[in-house]
Order: structure tokens, then C-alpha cells, then sequence
């Protein structure tokens, strides 16, 4: 009886029943046959809303080149080189586009990658690189001119050099706890600046305790010169402003100070931090090379997190094939 199985599923946990109900879901209701198609277009409509061009060298003297698996083709005069709608996109050379949505909305979901192989029935490594050509996309994008009043402190993540030879210092089990306390050499320090429009950056920005020139070099040509950046006393970011010139208010935190003239506060990124540590502790440890990659998706869900579910998948899918990107599998091997 379906009474009984819906009384078992009351014992699941919420993660669970929201895995029950996506796999319900999936199976019952479909995506409908031209939701790819719709999409493809939509993709194509914003990749060239100047006009046709060379994904390759940039040229606009292309013409049509002929059909391949019902995709068209088009060739460029200068370069002498085909390409198609998608590319150097993430999905360039996918032998499952009818999966692409499907990824995306469990990408949107924060799921893991074992999660998202077994409902996908692909492989582990597949999962792996379509994630990072995604996130890679989406970082090529870049970021918005912060303006007006900018909050910025920086957040801690431990190295984690997975699956490479540990030789500066002695490898360590998974939640061993460093041998250096506080804030040391073995921290990753991400640097994070959100201004009060909701435009944020998150980006790695060294180890340990970050330089003004560290910072500079995070989030400096994104800070407009008419900005006022607002941090915590620490003399880094005070250096900080002086080498941009910028307007600098500080709050004096270990005086339990929180809002300076009813207006000046950075409880915004340090929210944004809270959220960031909740949200990246399912993947139970990010290696540090691939740390950016999992910043940009994070705040890529903050920005849309006001749209539906999706508007949301739609969006990632549009944006992460918007701009040429020739990522390839060698690549990730590599680095």
C-alpha cells in the first residue's frame, strides 16, 4: 500500500526526502521532449546577440557551413576553422546534452558528485570535469564594479592538497586539527567584498594572514575609486585604502562594536562567510587548487537565489556558455 511507504518515508530525514522526491519527480514527470531545444536556442541568442562570430579568433566574416547531428555549422573565412553553437562551451563535445539540464538543476542544489553520478548514471570523472568546466566558465565572467559603501573581511579554509604529494609539511587525516593554532601558514585565506547593491567577490587571496598587496591583488580593480570601504581595524585592509585612495571606515569589533553611525557595519560578509562555511562543508573538504571554482559557485547561487528554482538552472546554463572558453580534460589533468 502507498500508505505504508509514504509512513516510512516520515522517517526519513529532510536531505532524504528531498532526494525521494527529486527521484519521484524525475521519473514521473520528465523534461519535456523540446526543453533542450528551447534552451539551445536561448544559449545561442545570447552567446551572439552582436552577430555571428569566430568563437576561435573572434572574426564576424563567418558563413554557415553545413549540418552536423541536426546542429549548424559555420565556418570561419579568417582562421579557416568550424565551429557550432556550443563550442568552447562546458558542454562542447557532451555525448549526453539530454543530461545538461538535469546537471544543472543538481548543481543549483548543491548536490555531491556521487549523488549526481548515480542519478545521472555517468561517470564519477565525467561529473568531475563537467562541474569544473561549468565553474571555470562562470569565473571567466568576472565581476561587477563594486560601488558606494563596500564591506570586506577575509574568511579561513584549511590547505587541502588532495590526491597530490603532501612535502612542505607532514600529511594529515581528514578533521585532524593543524598543529599551528590561529591563523597560520597552513591557512587559505579567502577574501570576500560585498557592497550594499549585492554585488560580492570571493576569491583565494594567499595563506595565513593576507598583505594590503594580496588584497590589492583580489579585489582591487573591482572597487570603484568613489567607493567608501568599510572593515573591521585590521592595519592590512588600512593599508589597503591608502594604496587605492579609498574613503575607510572601520569597526572596532573586540569592542563589541557593530554598527558605526547607524550605517557602517560588515555584517553582510560575514553573514556571506557563515553561509559560504554551512553550504561547502557537504563536499567534506575542497582541495585548495580547485577553491576559486567553488567560490564562484557559491556566489553565483547567492546572486540568483532570489529566482525560481528555474530561472535559476536556466540562467547558470545561459551564463556558463555565454563567453568562448576552450577547457578540455588535459587541462584539469595538469594543473
Amino acid at each position: 500500500m502507498w500508505l505504508d511507504v509514504y509512513e516510512d518515508a516520515n522517517e526519513l530525514t529532510k536531505e532524504e526526502q528531498l532526494e525521494l522526491f527529486n527521484a519521484l519527480k524525475n521519473d514521473l514527470f520528465p523534461d519535456e521532449p523540446d526543453k533542450i531545444t528551447k534552451l539551445l536556442k536561448t544559449i545561442r541568442e545570447s552567446r551572439f546577440d552582436s552577430g555571428i562570430a569566430c568563437v576561435h579568433c573572434g572574426s564576424t566574416s563567418v558563413k554557415r557551413n553545413g549540418k552536423y547531428r541536426t546542429r549548424q555549422r559555420y565556418l570561419c573565412k579568417d582562421c579557416s576553422k568550424s565551429f557550432n553553437d556550443m563550442t568552447n562551451t562546458p558542454f562542447a563535445g557532451s555525448r549526453y546534452p539530454e543530461k545538461w539540464v538535469k546537471y544543472m538543476e543538481m548543481m543549483v542544489e548543491g548536490y555531491t558528485l556521487p549523488k549526481i553520478a548515480k542519478r545521472l548514471k555517468i561517470h564519477i570523472s565525467t561529473a568531475f570535469y563537467w562541474r569544473h568546466k561549468i565553474l571555470n566558465a562562470l569565473g571567466s565572467l568576472g565581476f561587477n564594479q563594486l560601488q558606494g559603501i563596500v564591506e570586506s573581511d577575509e574568511t579561513f579554509f584549511k590547505e587541502s592538497l588532495k590526491g597530490r604529494e603532501v612535502t612542505h609539511r607532514e600529511p594529515k587525516k581528514r578533521a585532524v586539527k593543524d598543529k599551528k593554532r590561529g591563523i597560520s601558514d597552513l591557512k587559505i585565506a579567502v577574501v570576500v567584498a560585498q557592497d550594499r547593491n549585492g554585488n560580492m567577490i570571493a576569491r583565494k587571496g594567499g595563506t595565513g594572514r593576507v598583505r594590503a598587496e594580496e588584497i590589492d591583488a583580489v579585489i582591487g580593480e573591482f572597487i570603484h575609486p568613489s567607493a567608501l570601504l568599510c572593515t573591521d581595524t585590521a592595519t592590512n585592509y588600512k593599508k589597503f585604502a591608502r594604496i587605492k585612495g579609498l574613503q575607510h571606515e572601520t569597526i572596532n569589533e573586540r569592542q563589541k562594536q557593530r554598527v558605526k553611525k547607524g550605517i557602517y557595519h560588515i555584517q553582510n560578509v560575514n553573514n556571506f562567510h557563515s553561509r559560504l562555511k554551512t553550504w561547502i562543508r557537504r563536499f567534506q573538504g575542497v582541495a585548495t587548487k580547485y577553491l576559486d571554482n567553488y567560490l564562484y559557485w557559491f556566489r553565483w547561487l547567492e546572486i540568483d537565489k532570489h529566482l525560481t528554482f528555474e530561472k535559476q538552472v536556466e540562467q547558470m546554463l545561459i551564463s556558463a556558455c555565454k563567453k568562448s572558453n576552450e577547457t578540455t580534460v588535459q587541462m584539469f589533468r595538469s594543473a
